[in-house]
């Protein structure tokens, strides 16, 4: 019975679909936004629709359209692509693995029409609604979660315009300029080049880019969003030294010392962790230096956060190589505070977020409450201190290459404190107990070297 045997090839065709984890309207709906991807700007009638940003929906720019002429077929052909821009990042806002789908191919024609035909179209751009120029980000935003795309967009030479675009945005922005939907698009350009940065051979597509400038730009932000996706890329790109040299060539360490100064515990952590990495460049170091940052850090060592702590403790170990800084780390009382950390008199607590887990949720923003100790392990605390305890022990070697500092150091009863941290452990992590234990002995020995405090070693037993 031919119909009856049509009916079940179309029934297993349908499951197969569903089976691969996409139905037929999906499908239709891919076909179709690729195709309205397709069509040139210059065949496009733009601009033809305002958006209400608040309610998501569009009306139209003019009171009356005669219906069926080619302004009104234009504003047809632009609702349709805004609703299927919307509805493909509503589908696949949890999608990671677009080139294992099993409709890649036609997420990668999507993205290379994305790319081409919109993006770096500079046409299409400066006469689509700004809402509409947003949705196609947000759809790159998603795409660009697998590492494929982020080739594919180099390839196309997609970098380059998408960090002018961003750096005109940022300037508007920065401009106290009330354009449209400007933080949003900020915060998903920064996601682009954080997810860009964080793999070592893509960094110096960002740098050669320009983006990185706008980046720095982005750290005086008035909105927390904007500005943690500027930090995470930026710290993603410190990784690099050869990044790192080119962001430190510009006048970055104000801002950061400002947000350390004022703003709240995330935005001071990532700034931190940035600030460390930077601070293998001599004139970030100088600059640090020059305004006045030892105060803002020393403050810092009253947190209670571990990782926090441990960034602020490893710029200190790096600009206390010059003399000056070090005699003004003790004159504002950053020995006492180093060793008041060693001896573990305060209740620290740290949480499981990195650069790599938060970049996500900023760039969605929904950034949460961090998680705080009470996720943690007793041994995961423990394994957060002692690093935090080997970064204080490395700080006050550097300290006590100085004299009158060494001599601070032993009158805060700090040779007991440090000696302390030598003692044979009961901690089942034995890889980072050794390497605490190391790096007291090491500070111990720059203070036994002195001659005038050989007698205290050998009044105590260890």
């Amino acid at each position: 019975m031919p119909d009856q045997d049509r009916k079940v090839k179309t029934t297993e065709k349908s499951t197969d679909k569903k089976q691969q984890g996409i139905t037929t309207r999906d499908y239709s709906d891919l076909k179709r936004l690729r195709c309205l991807l397709n069509v040139q700007s210059s065949k496009q009638q733009l601009p033809a629709i305002n958006f209400d940003s608040s309610q998501n929906s569009m009306t139209k720019s003019e009171p009356a359209i005669k219906a069926g002429g080619p302004r009104a077929r234009g504003q047809r052909h632009e609702s349709t692509e805004a609703v299927e821009l919307e509805n493909f990042s509503i589908n696949y806002k949890n999608e990671r693995n677009f080139s294992q789908h099993p409709q890649h191919k036609l997420f990668q024609e999507i993205f290379t029409a994305l790319v081409k035909n919109r993006l770096i179209c500079r046409e299409w751009v400066n006469r689509a609604p700004s809402i509409h120029f947003l949705r196609v980000l947000i759809c790159l935003r998603l795409l660009m979660r697998d590492p494929c795309y982020q080739e594919i967009l180099h390839s196309l030479g997609g970098i380059e315009n998408l960090a002018q675009y961003m750096e005109m945005v940022a300037n508007e922005y920065l401009g106290y300029s009330e354009e449209q939907h400007s933080v949003d698009k900020l915060v998903n350009m920064t996601y682009i080049f954080q997810k860009l940065a964080a793999v070592k051979d893509q960094r110096e597509w960002v740098t050669t880019s320009g983006a990185h400038k706008t980046l720095v730009n982005l750290l005086g932000s008035r909105d927390t969003n904007v500005l943690l996706g500027a930090l995470l890329a930026l710290a993603s790109l410190a990784e690099s030294p050869e990044c790192r040299e080119k962001i430190s060539e510009l006048n970055i360490v104000e801002n950061l010392l400002m947000i350390l100064h004022e703003y709240d515990l995330l935005s001071k952590r990532l700034t931190a962790e940035l600030l460390r990495l930077l601070c293998a460049e001599p004139q970030v170091k100088e600059q640090v230096k020059l305004y006045e940052g030892i105060p803002v850090l020393l403050s810092l060592l009253h947190s209670d956060h571990l990782k926090l702590l441990w960034s602020v403790v490893w710029i200190l170990v790096q600009v206390c190589e010059d003399p000056e800084t070090s005699v003004e780390i003790r004159v504002w009382g950053g020995i006492k505070q180093l060793l008041h950390i060693l001896r573990g008199d305060r209740n620290l607590v740290s949480d499981r977020s990195s650069i790599g887990s938060l970049s996500s949720a900023n760039a969605a923003g929904r950034i949460q409450q961090l998680r705080l100790s009470e996720d943690l392990s007793p041994r995961e605390i423990q394994e957060n201190t002692f690093s935090l305890q080997a970064a204080c022990c490395a700080a006050l070697t550097e300290l006590v290459l100085s004299d009158s500092n060494a001599r601070q150091v032993v009158q805060e009863n700090g040779v007991y404190t440090i000696a302390r941290l030598i003692l044979p452990s009961k901690q089942k992590n034995a890889a980072k107990t050794n390497l605490l234990q190391c790096y007291a002995f090491r500070a111990l020995r720059f203070l036994f070297s002195m001659e005038r405090n050989r007698p205290l070693f050998k009044r105590y037993e260890l």
